[in-house]
């Protein structure tokens, strides 16, 4: 699939009033830059990208991560691929929301203006009883301070939050709350929780809930990444992502980036817009993730997304996905692909998967092309089914398609089941694939277990 990604763009010189919290954050070009959160920069080479060396104005300076390209083991046999040994098993499900203790000294609060003024002065942690929160604009948490439900979904919020600021270290835990906004005016940038500039940093979302009825654009929006951790999360009816984190910077492999800590747990239930598909590929997708992930994104379950289940974009480098349960095959499936490896990923890893109703199972993306610039390198994928019974396209459906340009994928123990077209799809690919160690091909008729032609 052939998409092109809005251009990156900036809010700059612009102050915000947030109503719901008193609170004002002022941006200008000279102390910082708030980015849109659905703009991109995917499409582009490897070389072109070397040339951004400016850090980004919201970011503290990170570590930069270990650059060094894995050797990619060569075919075992001489048709790629094998009918013997896959061993499916089934994806562990996402833990759910468990027994937290609330911090002690914290401020109580029970009215939407009692948590609009703790926030406003900075208390470090404020428990919320048991009702329901709202503002005409979103609140804003620009001081670190900790929200915690004082029972699991019983404070609820039908305003969106904003956590982070220009100045701060960051390190702000949001736990318990149940978010349900059906007015995306109340959600800043679209997100039901922004993220955003040094302040956002470290930022910790555990045990929550998102409702955005449809009409608001993403659950969590991680504009600043950097050190998230997300876990025990559930997102119904978005019509962007339920969870986007990105800063939307690519940079070369290796090179300074934000780290995300951890996303596990996640359960993603109906991403579309009102028109199922029409955002072209720049939404519409269960996760969107756009940085390395340090201790990995496991136990995720996505169910009627339009685009895709998971979307890696930009700087998705050496992270584990594991424990992956997707069905694309729901009542919005558009382009119906399980996981899409868009520019850039980078030695990621996907095991332990179960991908059914999807038109492409795992999609990556061509190089546009420019040699060296597909969008998957020395990806490794294993240990699963990839499933296209209920898949709703009247196209050629695939397991996996490696589009051309891509280099260097190892595919091993998946079970591909009722594929009309090819388990495997290797287009004009670079470097050294390898498909011979336990794949299993049980294809609709006409299928091959192997194609080197274009979808």
């Amino acid at each position: 699939m052939n998409r092109n990604r809005a251009a990156n763009r900036r809010i700059g010189s612009a102050a915000v009033l947030l109503l719901g919290s008193f609170a004002l954050i002022q941006t200008t070009a000279a102390t910082a830059q708030i980015p849109d959160a659905h703009s991109t920069v995917t499409r582009r080479s490897l070389a072109a990208a070397s040339v951004k060396s400016g850090r980004h104005p919201l970011r503290r300076p990170k570590r930069a991560l270990q650059s060094s390209f894995v050797s990619i083991p060569p075919d075992t046999s001489a048709s790629g691929q094998t009918n013997a040994g896959a061993q499916a098993s089934s994806p562990a499900a996402p833990l759910p929301p468990g027994p937290y203790s609330l911090p002690s000294g914290a401020v109580t609060v029970s009215t939407s203006a009692q948590l609009a003024a703790a926030l406003a002065a900075g208390a470090p942690n404020v428990v919320l009883t048991d009702g329901t929160y709202g503002s005409s604009a979103p609140f804003s948490d620009a001081g670190g301070t900790g929200l915690y439900a004082q029972h699991h979904g019983g404070a609820v919020l039908t305003t969106g939050l904003v956590v982070g600021g220009n100045f701060g270290s960051g390190g702000t835990v949001v736990q318990g709350l149940s978010f349900d906004v059906s007015d995306p005016g109340k959600a800043f940038q679209g997100g039901e929780i922004d993220i955003w500039g040094p302040q956002g940093a470290g930022t910790q979302v555990l045990d929550c809930t998102f409702e955005g009825h449809g009409v608001v654009p993403v659950g969590l929006l991680a504009l600043e990444p950097d050190g998230l951790v997300a876990q025990r999360l559930t997102f119904s009816h978005f019509s962007d992502e339920g969870i986007r984190a990105s800063d939307n910077i690519a940079v070369p492999y290796g090179h300074d980036t934000p780290e995300i800590d951890s996303i596990s747990d996640i359960s993603v239930d109906g991403v579309s817009r009102s028109t199922p598909g029409a955002s072209n590929g720049t939404a519409e997708s269960g996760l969107w993730i756009g940085e390395p992930v340090k201790n990995g994104v496991d136990r995720i379950r996505i169910r009627n997304a339009s685009i895709s289940g998971i979307e890696v974009v930009n700087n998705s480098w050496d992270t584990t996905f594991s424990d992956l349960d997707i069905d694309m095959s729901g009542p919005d499936e558009s382009a119906g692909v399980g996981i899409y490896l868009e520019h850039f990923a980078m030695h990621d890893v996907f095991t332990n998967l179960e991908i059914v109703g999807a038109n492409t199972g795992i999609n990556a993306e061509w190089n546009d092309g420019t040699p060296g610039n597909a969008a998957s390198h020395g990806t490794t994928i294993e240990n699963g089914t990839i499933d296209a019974v209920g898949a709703s396209g009247k196209g050629n459906h695939a397991g996996v398609y490696l589009d051309e340009g891509t280099d260097s994928t190892t595919i091993s123990n998946i079970a591909f089941r009722n594929q009309n077209w090819a388990g495997i799809g290797e287009y004009k690919n670079v470097g050294t694939n390898d498909f011979g160690t336990g794949n299993t091909y049980n294809l609709g008729a006409g299928a091959v277990p192997t194609s080197p032609n274009h979808i």
